[in-house]
């Protein structure tokens, strides 16, 4: 697989990196969504940058968690999984 040198800026840092070639887009599209994401946790008068980027990277990684054990989860844990989402945008407003 050919091997792409990109950069990418999450919440003001470049990373550069080597990707796959095929991937390029997604590593891009990750980075947009999570710059877009951390950019709606600065709305929150008390949170630094960093408390931002934590933020953001909990949302995703409860999206992907759900998303790994979807077949696993039963009622209580999808409701709950999806509490603890409303709980956050809540705390955005």
């Amino acid at each position: 697989m050919a091997k792409l040198n990109i950069t990418l800026s999450i919440a003001g840092q470049s990373y550069p990196m080597s990707v796959d070639a095929e991937k390029e887009e997604l590593y891009r599209e990750a980075a947009r969504r999570l710059n877009e994401k951390i950019k709606e946790f600065t709305q929150v008068p008390s949170f630094k940058l960093n408390d931002c980027v934590a933020m953001a990277a909990l949302r995703y990684s409860i999206l992907a968690l759900s998303t790994e054990q979807k077949g696993r989860l039963d009622d209580a844990d999808t409701q709950a999984i999806e509490a603890l989402s409303a709980r956050l945008d809540e705390y955005m407003r």
